[in-house]
């Protein structure tokens, strides 16, 4: 009769150690997702953060937002199609990045006369059309066209490099004590070299497993 409460209490004892191991990993589990829902809250309530380097470029910060796939390709479903057609076979969607940006530069540039050789439609008759030509070659962008009395036709070419930074701030144990490996947050940096990008709309998307 011992024998049998021994292995009864033996075999409580580890019931119990187990739904309290469940129970700890089961809390643990809702509080990161608690944070990570709060952290997406605070993210998407938040505007885009611009503002201007030391050397006077146009920068943005933005937080970053933690969903899964299945949440991507539902709220996402746009940019979910275009990435399915990229050449990643075989890979784990981890993060996708959007960056919107729109360039103005007021330009100003000298008009040189010129003639271009036209064909009359239907015929084999050239003509010498008067018209103005411009060139302006700056270090960001390129405009070369030519204007007739009625009409403009050139090419502008821009050009411009964006330099994007990610900042990890680590939970502390106890909230105060030593820093952890465990992620508090992440915030992203967008800066634009070309001095006339103004950075509209910046996002950040990580792919849960």
């Amino acid at each position: 009769m011992k024998k049998y409460l021994y292995w009864a209490i033996i075999i409580a004892i580890i019931s119990v150690v187990v739904i309290m191991f469940w129970q700890q990993m089961r809390i643990r589990r809702l509080t990161d997702e608690c944070s990570r829902y709060r952290t997406n809250t605070t993210t998407l309530l938040e505007n885009v953060e611009t503002y201007k380097t030391s050397d006077g470029l146009n920068a943005a910060k933005v937080g970053e937002l933690e969903i899964k796939l299945s949440q991507y390709e539902k709220y996402r479903a746009e940019d979910a199609a275009l990435i399915s057609t990229l050449q990643t076979e075989n890979r784990d969607l981890a993060a996708v990045s959007k960056v919107q940006t729109e360039t103005i530069n007021q330009l100003r540039g000298a008009l040189r006369d010129t003639v271009i050789v036209q064909t009359v439609p239907g015929d084999t008759v050239w003509l010498e059309v008067p018209a103005k030509k411009i060139d302006i070659t700056e270090p960001y962008i390129d405009l070369h066209g030519y204007a007739t009395d009625n009409e403009f036709v050139g090419a502008v070419t821009t050009r411009d490099t964006l330099l994007i930074t990610e900042t990890v701030k680590y939970k502390r144990f106890w909230g105060f004590l030593w820093k952890t490996n465990k992620i508090k947050n992440r915030e992203f940096d967008i800066v634009s070299r070309n001095p006339y990008t103004q950075i509209n709309d910046f996002e950040v998307i990580t792919i849960e497993e």
